[in-house]
């Protein structure tokens, strides 16, 4: 297949000598230490930026794709070690900082994402075209990362099912005949240490290349937990890949990738603070530090990134990977392309504190020393891709389509202590429930987009997507006591019928007692098309427009966190119409660039919690489901400009306007009512900015200074589907900076970089520990938890790269 000519980008890129801004970034294609890009003359202004957003090699500023990139430079100045650092920076983009582990990220693009990493993820994260079917144990570390790409909007012609909120790609290095080497090493505070590596070159020129990359992540914690009298959310990981690329001849080409990763970072724990809707001056007032949960006699003043969470975190986690692909020319004008992977990981165990409380005894009838809320948790899976692709090229008409299949085998196994708070002194805790689940997924895919030029300026975009997705669900739900044990039923009966066991010191609710969902509504199948059509048009070399429909779907599928059997069904697939346009330009010469996209989504049975009727139990339940219809709308404006030689700016714009269409039910026998229509989305800030500024100072013959600064800033949001004000999570804003030396062989680089130097703190969420206390001095107080972002970290790191 024809690509874009290298050395005409690296000839006319010219990227500032600090290079920082999203979009005015050295080219991907041309950032390797062999062959620096060296500074721009006054009249060169940005450089051309290369994307595979659309499955070839495309210029950002021509290519009909709402898309960011973020590159090495970027990164390395801002000390990003993982996407989780980009929270704020990048438009339409919004990702927690936090997580259940380090590895854990989700991700939500113009307002939509899923929460919950149990299920099915609505933004696809692709690692080299290979899609990662669940949010859990994602990128560790981004030692070999050339290059993000994040795709905004429907991605379902060219990357499958479940991109219906858009796509994250990391597109990593492929060794060649250059030797290339990197590393570095760094320290901060909170005894904060990285050091990684990457080692590329050939083993036989012109035929065998290979990489391998280490990377070693971590830091004590950034949270002080008093209970524990030590810092806990510590990090701790490892990991790193092994490429191996082989070309026999000029139109054939293997590569062979293996990676893995080894997490011991400490599991989440959360900080408490309360609420007092009547008494607002009560609010804030933080951990129950003493008495019992029946009769609190002391409470302690709420602190920034301060947990009381009396159990130490553990998670075990590993993850990895197997890929092969093969890509091979056909002609000049047609190729195919193979790709297989193997993939897996495992949490065994995750233990973590929902309530950031200290274990207090429950009461007089249970004095044992127990949690309001934890979680102990053992997940495994293990998934196997093929994609069989072709790609042609011929005078107007260009196109790629190919066939795809995913399988998947996904098990869960979750042991819940809910015990809350005792009604009385004479109540037992509600038994840990344990539920177990395996969910086998099936994908089957056809796909086909192509482009066809009409004239030299304008082009017609068309494709779609043919999807069936096959799901088996097996669910057992089990009752165990305090210590995690199943309790036997021949022992206790109250596990098949409910009630207290005294003996144990616990209580099985009726609603919930030991069931399995086998034969009863454990498998269902899906299909869907997904079409794509848009217009470009190139008015002037410097200004494209583009325009486009198209439609995006989420496969259905069961309740993971069923509580009974009547709540153990399957929900709908999620739909999504998205209409879009913008405009890439570039003005001034090259020095200003401004791209603008605006965006309307309509979604139909948007997946959430909802009341359903079960036909199991002929009753309406609470469970998985879907809200019938939703929208999202919305612009993202980025722009980059150099004004003078050496000083880039960038400022990024997003706008966002969330709402529930029809999200409603009335009171359903046990089921209360609720109505969410006209509510915003939980955990959507309506707008987002950030802006930054690099300077170059070059020392002839030495180096260059490199100093550079960045702000971020997004406005309230809610934490629930209701919207209210004890869930609300204000205004933010964190300033970083950096400051730095590149030698001017650029081959050692010196960065101190500051994160969050203001030490903002905030919460990312908000959720509910207990309900109102009824009576004594905190009455109408209300506990409630969320974590917290990362203090003000300082990070010397030092580079050497060949």
């Amino acid at each position: 297949m024809p690509s874009i000519n290298r050395e005409w980008l690296r000839a006319a890129a010219a990227p500032p000598v600090v290079s920082f801004a999203l979009l005015s970034i050295e080219p991907a294609l041309a950032t390797e230490p062999t062959n620096p890009v060296k500074a721009p003359d006054a009249g060169n202004g940005l450089g051309d930026i290369v994307v595979t957003a659309t499955r070839k090699e495309t210029r950002l500023q021509s290519t009909p794709v709402a898309v960011s990139v973020i590159d090495e430079t970027f990164r390395s100045n801002q000390n990003v070690l993982t996407t989780r650092d980009l929270a704020g920076q990048i438009p339409g983009l919004y990702t927690p900082p936090t997580g259940i582990t380090p590895l854990t990220n989700t991700f939500f693009i113009r307002g939509i994402g899923n929460s919950d990493p149990i299920f099915d993820p609505t933004v696809g994260i692709y690692i080299d075209d290979v899609y990662l079917p669940r949010a859990i144990n994602g990128m560790s570390d981004l030692t070999d990362i050339e290059r993000i790409e994040v795709l905004r909007g429907p991605q379902g012609t060219l990357f499958g099912a479940n991109s219906a909120g858009g796509a994250v790609r990391y597109v990593t290095r492929t060794p060649g005949d250059r030797l290339n080497l990197r590393f570095d090493a760094g320290y901060g505070n909170y005894k904060a240490f990285n050091a990684h590596a990457y080692v590329a070159g050939p083993l036989m020129p012109g035929l065998l290349a290979a990489s391998i990359a280490f990377a070693h992540d971590e830091h004590e914690g950034y949270t002080w937990n008093p209970s524990l009298q030590r810092r806990v959310n510590n990090q701790n990981t490892d990991g790193g890949p092994v490429k191996l690329v082989f070309t026999p001849s000029s139109t054939l080409k293997f590569i062979l990738t293996a990676d893995g990763t080894v997490d011991h970072s400490q599991a989440a724990q959360y900080v408490p603070t309360t609420y007092n809707a009547t008494n607002p001056a009560l609010s804030g007032l933080g951990a129950i530090t003493g008495g019992t949960l029946f009769s609190p006699t002391q409470f302690s003043a709420f602190g920034d990134n301060v947990s009381y969470a009396g159990r130490y975190g553990i998670n075990r986690s590993h993850s990895g990977g197997l890929t092969g692909r093969i890509d091979f020319d056909l002609s000049p004008h047609l190729s195919i392309h193979s790709i297989t992977a193997l993939r897996a990981f495992d949490q065994n165990p995750v233990n973590y504190n929902n309530d950031g409380q200290n274990r207090l005894p429950y009461n007089s009838a249970q004095p044992r020393r127990v949690d309001i809320s934890d979680n102990y948790i053992v997940y495994k899976q293990k998934s196997f891709t093929q994609e069989l692709q072709v790609q042609g090229d011929w005078n107007r008409l260009d196109f790629t389509g190919g066939l795809y299949y995913l399988f998947e085998n996904f098990r869960s196994n979750r042991i819940g202590y809910v015990t809350g708070l005792p009604a009385s002194d004479t109540a037992l805790p509600a038994a840990p429930f344990d539920q177990i689940g395996r969910t086998i997924t099936r994908n089957y895919s056809a796909y086909l987009q192509a482009n066809y030029r009409l004239t030299d300026r304008l082009t017609l975009t068309a494709g779609g997507r043919y999807i069936t997705i096959r799901r088996a669900f097996d669910f057992q739900g089990v009752n165990d006591d305090l210590d995690g044990n199943p309790i036997d039923p021949t022992l206790y009966p109250q596990v098949r019928t409910g009630g207290a066991i005294p003996a144990l010191g616990v209580n099985i609710a009726a609603s919930q007692i030991n069931f399995t969902n086998a034969n009863v509504l454990n498998h269902k199948t899906w299909n869907a098309f997904t079409p794509k059509l848009g217009l470009s048009y190139q008015v002037t070399p410097a200004i494209f427009l583009f325009a486009s429909f198209a439609k995006g779907f989420d496969a259905g599928g069961f309740n993971n966190r069923a509580l009974n059997l009547a709540t153990a069904l399957p929900y709908a697939p999620e739909t999504v119409s998205t209409y879009e346009g913008g405009v890439k330009s570039e003005w001034f010469n090259r020095h200003l660039r401004v791209n603008l996209t605006g965006f309307y989504n309509d979604y139909k049975n948007l997946q959430t919690a909802v009341s359903a009727f079960s036909p199991i139990s002929g009753t309406y339940v609470s469970t998985r489901g879907n809200a019938p219809a939703a929208y999202t709308q919305g612009f993202e404006l980025e722009t980059s400009l150099q004004p003078v030689d050496n000083l880039s700016l960038a400022l990024n714009v997003t706008y966002l306007k969330t709402r529930f269409d029809d999200y409603s039910a009335p009171t359903l026998g046990t089921v209360p009512a609720y109505n969410y229509t006209g509510k915003a989305f939980s955990g959507q800030p309506e707008w987002q900015y950030f802006a930054s500024a690099d300077y170059g100072i070059p020392i002839g013959g030495v180096g260059t200074i490199k100093l550079g600064s960045s702000v971020n800033w997004q406005t309230s949001y809610f934490s629930d589907l209701l919207n209210s004000p004890q869930y609300r999570i204000g205004n933010k804003h964190f300033v970083n900076g950096f400051i730095g030396f590149t030698t001017a062989n650029r081959r050692w680089d010196f960065t101190l970089t500051a994160r969050n130097i203001g030490n903002a703190f905030y919460f990312s969420t908000l959720s509910p520990v207990s309900t109102p206390l009824r009576a004594g001095p905190f009455a109408g107080t209300q506990l409630v938890q969320g974590a917290q972002n990362a203090p003000r970290t300082i990070f010397f790191k030092v580079v050497y790269q060949y």
